[in-house]
């Protein structure tokens, strides 16, 4: 042993750490099953594989015996290097076996097993059908689950621990636990899950918490580095290069992807202007594997400074020491700030150091400091855990029926089911439905109460993922081609119509129509109605804000509004050069208030409610159904955020009936969301169900991962099937809060929380502050195409000129026909020469048989009296007619009306643009060439 002892303090491991010695006593001592709970950089990955593999190599156990489960695939990698360093002390072998492994290598894994399997939990349920690997398996003395606090809220997760326990009580596999969390609200609750049938599992916590340096930053003063000629924006950018100057590596985290992408854009092209030497690099999960390792390396050899990413480096991947973390915006949960945070001082006793950059909007600011204050107090938002996850069910179902094809006795599979926790509310009539579900797709087989598989069963294995596919929707500027950002597929499908108003990149935009195959989402930037740009359909997936948060702030409002300044706890915690507008919160709501307002010139009601993200849901969803229902020929259109609920009125109300319904309701809210009749119609009406069901429905094999063309029709069959039903179940965890609705309800009913009115003429300054919180656009721009980008992308479109006489033809981009001038043909010197879009096989087949005196069949005939009207339009109006058939969805008869327009004096490149505008929104249910 002293030369395992010896082997690891050359790898840099001196001595023991107390969580490490506890860990070594409790599994190799005790053959204890253990949740290790400590931060990010504490060593607990050390904790759980030390003494693991001293067992190993003393008890001299045969592979596979240890299996480690991680949640990313890029942890895979990244655990890879560190743990074979120390299983090599050891003298063990490690391998990592992932969706990525190639074949080569997954064939050597079968042939030569190691002794520890580095894996995920997708990867762990194909290794369990594979009949080779699953003799090794049976060898399995210790699994060890890293990110414990991911796979409890995860239904890949959840699945992963279905699994483990159906293994365990019908194939005796009950290897040794040990599970590594550094964020967990209530350990003892998920003790459960890890060890569901109250086997003896002990919690280990660090009981040196790692101390945080992190303050609030609002910065005002851009100094010389400024880009944007933005007051807001330049400050921010100037402060993370002045980071990225003082200290070696600074990670910058942002919530979203497009958010991270235009961060480093705008960052490489501040340090460019200035001509600093700063590198920039971004990753998140959207980047191709090989680009991730590229950035990763790059900055752990210090050729990147400065690194800009979203959640994928949350957890622990290793990218070097980091200096300091810089949040850019809110964070929006303490337990998203504390990992981020942590990634700083990344060794045992370092000091996270950070700073949230924030912006001077109270809601945003006050939201900012009390996520920094919870972080520093480590209290950190529950977990949502779906309990009798169905969709989960199934899989498992079919993955223990295939590893027992002799059958599963149905009733006894209930039994054993309702005795973990996780099903433990699981009703005979759920578990019936669910089989009889399973029977009708032919995925199993019901035979006289075995289950048993059927050709089916190991197809929807293999192809069923609890990790839904889904396309990014490139959202493209009609007049200028160009890419704006991206949205969610099951978004555009499910939300946006034509006309529909977006926000993306800081601006409002026009949905025009929707191209299912290509993926492309037309928009236009809005014209004039400002006050409809207020709600947009879409504003970026923002991480929910947790209703204690959202409650608190209402408390600071209260405080604020009576002492004109911060609490102490939270003064302390923000660092400023500019003067932050406090008396703004005079007019907001605070904890014990509601202002529902009218905003007459708007059409707009503005609700104040400091409820958080998923109960301001709900009660929008709620309001805006009623609001349906009372008011029928009146359209409403409603957004929320976690301080406000907005519904646009279109449509006229007497006011003073509006805001008096909506009072109502909200003072009712508490009997609505009791009934569950009503929440099921609510849900219904409110989107989020199709939503839920369209990832339901890919859980369930329903829907094949990546298939286009799913309608929303489609998703409203399978409302009222067993997919329905799940997905409501998830619509009430993970979009609303039905408990903290029902407490804030309670505290509306018992004078707790008042509810009050108030009409405005226009907006006031503190409704700009609660709009200000989601950045939407705040002043009113007419704005107006750019026809001369239009009319570039026009000539750069490709057509084919075609004589009908004589077979001469002619193809090339609109610009270089434009300068032929003469529209006869230059063979045969006839007006015969017509104007083809796109393939151009057919037509040249119609006037070869013209030539051969061969006869047409009734689709050629009507082809070639097009191409001859065709013919005659661009003899008589030349280079017009070439531009007009340009536009996409432009055919004779709209060729000729557009060319008649523009006789009488209308603008030819816009009468083209609106017609193309008009195209792309009819195009999904048409079939044309002139789609080119």
């Amino acid at each position: 042993m002293s030369g395992i002892v010896e082997c690891i303090r050359k790898l840099g491991y001196k001595s023991f750490t107390e969580l490490q010695k506890k860990a070594f006593n409790k599994v190799a001592g005790e053959g204890r099953s253990v949740l290790i709970l400590a931060p990010t950089g504490s060593g607990k990955t050390e904790a759980a594989v030390l003494p693991v593999f001293y067992r190993v190599r003393v008890e001299g156990l045969k592979p596979i015996a240890v299996i480690y489960i991680t949640p990313l695939r890029a942890l895979n990698r990244d655990i890879e290097g560190r743990i074979k360093k120390i299983a090599s002390c050891f003298e063990l072998s490690v391998a990592v076996r992932h969706g990525d492994t190639p074949e080569k290598a997954r064939r050597e894994l079968a042939d030569n097993p190691p002794h520890v399997l580095i894996t995920t939990p997708e990867s762990f349920a194909y290794i369990i059908v594979n009949e080779k690997l699953r003799h090794y398996i049976a060898n399995t003395r210790y699994l060890i689950i890293d990110e414990f606090h991911e796979m409890v809220r995860s239904k890949r997760g959840l699945l992963f621990l279905t699994i483990l326990y159906l293994l365990g009580e019908y194939h005796g596999f009950k290897p040794l636990r040990i599970a590594l969390s550094a964020t967990l609200s209530n350990p003892s609750e998920y003790l459960k899950l890890l060890s569901p049938i109250g086997e003896d599992v002990e919690v280990i916590v660090d009981e040196y918490v790692k101390k945080m340096d992190v303050k609030v930053v609002v910065s005002g003063k851009p100094g010389l580095l400024s880009l944007l000629g933005d007051d807001s924006v330049d400050p921010r950018l100037s402060y993370i290069v002045d980071a990225g100057r003082r200290y070696k590596g600074v990670l910058v985290f942002t919530n979203t992807r497009s958010l991270a992408e235009m961060l480093g854009s705008l960052l490489r092209k501040l340090i460019e202007k200035h001509g600093l030497d700063l590198k920039v690099g971004v990753h998140h999960g959207s980047l191709s594997r090989s680009r991730r390792e590229e950035v990763e390396s790059g900055f752990k050899q210090g050729e990147l400074n400065i690194l800009v990413a979203t959640s994928s480096m949350e957890l622990g991947i290793d990218i070097g020491h980091i200096d300091f973390v810089i949040q850019y915006l809110s964070p929006r949960q303490s337990s998203r700030l504390i990992q981020r945070i942590g990634r700083s001082g990344h060794r045992l006793k370092g000091i996270g150091r950070g700073v949230v950059l924030s912006t001077i909007n109270l809601l945003h600011l006050l939201e900012s400091l009390i996520l920094v204050d919870e972080a520093l107090r480590n209290k950190v938002e529950k977990e949502e855990v779906i309990s009798k996850p169905l969709d989960v069910l199934a899989y498992a179902m079919a993955l223990l029926v295939l590893l027992n094809p002799g059958g599963v006795n149905r009733d006894e599979l209930y039994d054993r089911l309702v005795r973990h926790v996780l099903y433990r509310d699981l009703s005979p009539e759920e578990f019936n439905r669910l089989i009889e579900y399973m029977v009708y797709t032919h995925v199993l087989r019901d035979d006289g109460g075995l289950l048993k598989p059927t050709r089916k069963t190991r197809l929807y294995v293999y192809r069923t993922s609890m990790i839904p596919s889904t396309r990014d929707i490139h959202v493209v500027e009609v007049s200028t081609g160009r890419t704006i950002g991206s949205l969610n597929e099951e978004y555009v499908i499910l939300r946006l119509r034509p006309d529909d108003v977006i926000i993306l990149a800081g601006e409002a935009w026009r949905v025009i129509g929707f191209d299912d195959e290509k993926g492309h989402l037309y928009v236009e930037k809005t014209k004039g109605d400002y006050a409809e740009s207020l709600i947009p359909h879409w504003e970026g997936e923002n991480i929910p804000v947790d209703t204690r948060v959202a409650l608190r702030i209402g408390e600071v409002i209260d405080y604020v509004k009576k002492n004109k300044s911060l609490p102490e706890e939270l003064k302390k915690l923000l660092e400023t050069n500019v003067e932050i507008p406090w008396s703004l919160a005079e007019e907001l709501s605070g904890y014990s208030r509601i202002y529902v307002d009218y905003v007459e010139k708007m059409n707009l009601l503005i609700i104040n409610i400091n409820a958080g993200s998923k109960v301001n849901s709900l009660i929008r969803d709620v309001i805006t159904y009623l609001l349906r229902q009372r008011f029928p020929i009146v359209d409403f259109t409603s957004y929320s955020s976690p301080y406000a609920v907005l519904v646009r009125v279109k449509g006229y109300i007497y006011p003073a009936e509006l805001i008096n319904t909506v009072k109502t309701i909200i003072i009712n809210l508490g009997k609505y969301i009791d009934n569950n009749a009503f929440l099921r119609s609510i849900v219904k009406d409110s989107q989020a169900l199709y939503w839920r069901i369209y990832q339901v429905a890919q859980r369930f094999g329903a829907i094949t991962p990546g298939e286009t063309g799913v309608t929303k029709s489609m998703l409203n069959a399978l409302a009222d099937t067993i997919i329905g039903e799940e997905a409501f179940k998830e619509v009430l965890i993970k979009d609303y809060d039905l408990e903290s609705a029902r407490s804030i309800a309670s505290l509306i009913t018992g004078g707790g929380i008042s509810v009050e009115t108030r009409v405005y003429d226009d907006l006031a300054r503190h409704h700009l502050e609660i709009l200000g919180y989601i950045e939407l656009p705040i002043r009113k721009d007419v704005v107006n195409i750019d026809i001369s980008q239009y009319l570039e992308r026009l000539l750069e479109r490709e057509l084919t000129l075609l004589c009908l006489k004589c077979g001469y033809i002619k193809q090339g981009k609109v610009r270089e026909l434009l300068e032929i001038g003469k529209y006869s043909c230059p063979r045969c010197g006839l007006a015969t020469l017509t104007i083809v879009k796109g393939d151009v096989e057919e037509e040249k087949g119609i006037v070869e048989k013209l030539r051969r005196g061969m006869e047409l069949k009734g689709g050629e005939r009507r082809l070639l009296d097009d191409l001859a009207k065709r013919a005659v339009i661009l003899y008589k109006f030349g280079k017009q007619a070439l531009l007009v058939f340009a536009g996409r969805g432009v055919g004779t008869s709209e060729a000729v009306r557009i060319l008649n327009n523009a006789s009488r004096g209308t603008d030819l490149v816009r009468e083209i643009y609106e017609r193309e505008k008009t195209f792309l929104r009819v195009k999904k249910y048409i079939d044309s060439k002139d789609d080119k």
